[in-house]
């Protein structure tokens, strides 16, 4: 087993961590690939509920390996009075705790923010639920579907005779990911100011809303709530997703003069219904219509080409596998490969982040359960004997699933 090392601009810091699913787990993913030593304490012979989510490969999560890389695992019974004296010496290293528990949950375990800031005042706590720390809904489970449809995300998606629909991918649950993120680092700042941590709440509902923010300026100023418009925009036109030969592209003209590039380009009849702003956005099906009887003559290659050679901001709609594999996504060093436990050389993608143009390091995959118990618990003072002790009795675990 590769021994755990530190590289990047967090180098030094100690992230302990309870987030489970996707959320919470994704603000510990951030600080993991910049480098901070994140302990993700997992349930004795259960782990985070994502390692039991399909797809798998060779009996590993395909969704769990994706978001817990460059972590280490740690597994203990919280219930015992022996994995609660775990923590606390842990959290004494610490700088950081997260957990996105049911509101409440980590309280009644005797590990909520109250217990923890007695051991280390400078702690910064950070509890990401569904409903934030209160309301009448802050008991209840909460997923990106779930933010989806309480946030407004869902109503505000979808053709406009349709359903509500929600992201293809859990946009709710990262974007939730990255506001956590920040928050701690802006508590971080304030603790090293002041010697003193605090606790942060983050509520996935919350950060949903605030992402619709454009709905909430429709109804302040028309009085009613935003329309669905499908792949097309309510306020540019053309803005949005048309059909060509091969598949689709997305096209935006958002100035006069980027129409009139794309007019020329594209060919298109004089159209009165199309010369202003005003009629393109009162016409806007005529308008997609029109582009459409184009493009779907023309590779969705050449109609980015040739859009974009005019300053027409244009791309091609790639497929999943497309973008993965791009030629901007090699140069770019969006994605590498590392070594996975139990499936060998995997392609994960790499931290967007870039600091002085370095990619940031991805020195292991996601840890089996418990694969770092034993050294975790010797980095906090354990002996081996006591270590021993703390498997033998159930307390600690190493069952590497």
């Amino acid at each position: 087993m590769a021994k755990w090392e530190s590289k990047g601009v967090f180098k030094g810091m100690k992230v302990l961590d309870f987030t489970i699913a996707l959320a919470g787990v994704y603000t510990a993913w951030q600080f993991a690939d910049l480098g901070a030593e994140v302990w993700k304490v997992e349930r004795y012979n259960a782990g985070d509920q994502s390692r039991t989510w399909d797809p798998f490969v060779n009996g590993m999560s395909a969704l769990y390996c994706a978001y817990n890389k460059n972590k280490q695992s740690i597994e203990l019974d919280l219930s015992s009075q022996e994995g609660k004296e775990v923590i606390y010496r842990m959290v004494k290293e610490a700088d950081v705790v997260l957990e996105n528990f049911k509101s409440g949950s980590i309280d009644r375990l005797g590990l909520g923010y109250d217990k923890l800031k007695e051991i280390n005042p400078k702690i910064v706590f950070m509890s990401l639920s569904g409903f934030g720390a209160s309301g009448p809904l802050m008991k209840y489970p909460c997923y990106d579907a779930i933010a989806a449809a309480r946030g407004g995300f869902a109503a505000s998606n979808g053709e406009p005779d349709g359903a509500p629909m929600k992201a293809g991918n859990a946009n709710c649950d990262t974007l939730t990911g990255i506001y956590g993120f920040n928050a701690v680092l802006m508590a971080l700042i304030e603790a090293r100011r002041t010697g003193k941590g605090c606790r942060i709440d983050v509520g996935m509902s919350d950060v949903v809303m605030i992402s619709c923010a454009e709905t909430l300026m429709d109804y302040g100023k028309y009085g009613k709530a935003q329309s669905r418009f499908g792949n097309h925009d309510r306020f540019v036109a053309p803005y949005g997703i048309f059909e060509a030969r091969d598949g689709w592209v997305s096209i935006i003209a958002d100035s006069q003069e980027r129409w009139q590039s794309l007019k020329e380009v594209l060919s298109l009849p004089d159209d009165p219904r199309f010369e202003d702003h005003a009629g393109r956005i009162a016409n806007r099906d005529a308008l997609a219509k029109q582009i459409e009887a184009v493009t779907r003559t023309m590779f969705r290659k050449e109609v980015e080409e040739k859009l974009l050679a005019v300053d027409v901001p244009a791309s091609e709609i790639l497929p999943f596998i497309e973008a993965y594999t791009s030629d901007h996504a090699n140069q770019t060093e969006a994605t590498s490969f590392a070594w996975q436990e139990k499936i060998g050389n995997i392609r994960f993608y790499n931290n967007p982040i870039r600091f002085n143009n370095e990619v940031c390091p991805i020195h292991r995959g996601s840890p089996l359960l418990g694969q770092d118990t034993r050294d975790i618990l010797a980095s906090v003072g354990y002996t081996e004997g006591e270590i021993q002790k703390l498997i033998d009795d159930g307390v600690a675990g190493e069952h590497m699933f």
